[in-house]
């Protein structure tokens, strides 16, 4: 007995491996993410309406590079960074930049419909003239028509807000103990390059040190045979020690946390 395959059968088996095992006809981008991994944390005074007594305002302010190292940057169309305190002893104050809205025009946009309506006028005139036909009456109605023809042009006009979408997108994640940036490619902006953030947490007032987890993820789309998915082009993620500005024992102690998280 033969037992050969029809080629569609064997088309579609291999389309199913291929799609368990991740295989794909194009790659994607290759994404590297780098960040320091000590940071330093300045002291704001003078917002203090959210502060309780015993609490006191650290801004920290992160700059995650983006780089391209093979394929095409239009094929990344989401970079996610999180930055959040695992511990949960730092709740986030506020953070930068905030959500930001784009446009593909470079403003609203003006509808106009515009319609022509034509009139016309005309008249007749009737009446009886007596005519010798077989001893009756004609009935004669002479029409005159005359007629003037115009048009009106009606021009409606109406200013439209323009469509937005978000390229940037930001709030807290973990109970306001972390905040997430969702960066959006534009065709005014590029994805590859430096971002710089920005985020004030709430701290006991004694505070001198902590650390905060950072990832960073790049997404976009990718074709598996006639099929579209979701893909992952890069996942990183790494601790980052904080200091207070100007403690040197801290940044010391910061120093130490990394290098013992590097060699472990």
């Amino acid at each position: 007995m033969s037992h050969v395959m029809p080629y569609g059968n064997a088309f579609l088996s291999f389309a199913l491996v291929a799609l368990a095992s991740g295989v794909t006809f194009a790659g994607g981008p290759q994404v590297a993410f780098d960040f320091g991994r000590i940071a330093e944390c300045v002291e704001i005074a003078g917002e203090d309406a959210l502060l309780t007594p015993g609490e006191k305002l650290v801004e920290l302010k992160l700059r995650v590079s983006v780089h391209l190292l093979a394929g095409k940057i239009s094929d990344v169309e989401e970079v996610r960074i999180e930055v959040g305190d695992r511990d949960n002893r730092m709740r986030v104050h506020s953070f930068a930049p905030s959500t930001q809205m784009a446009s593909h025009f470079g403003g609203d946009i003006e509808w106009s419909k515009t319609t022509e309506e034509g009139h016309s006028l005309g008249a007749s005139l009737g009446g009886e003239l007596p005519a010798p036909v077989g001893g009756l009456i004609a009935h004669v109605t002479p029409t005159i028509s005359g007629g003037t023809k115009n048009s009106e042009t009606i021009t409606e006009k109406q200013l439209r807000l323009a469509p937005k979408f978000a390229v940037v997108a930001s709030g807290t994640i973990g109970q306001e103990h972390g905040v997430f940036f969702k960066l959006r490619s534009s065709s005014q902006s590029s994805l590859e390059g430096t971002h710089d953030l920005t985020v004030r947490f709430i701290v006991p007032e004694k505070w001198r040190g902590d650390s905060v987890r950072v990832c960073c993820q790049a997404t976009g789309t990718e074709k598996v045979f006639w099929m579209k998915q979701q893909a992952t082009w890069a996942h990183t993620c790494g601790p980052v020690a904080l200091y207070l500005a100007g403690d040197a024992e801290a940044r010391q102690a910061a120093i130490r946390y990394v290098s013992g998280k590097e060699r472990g």
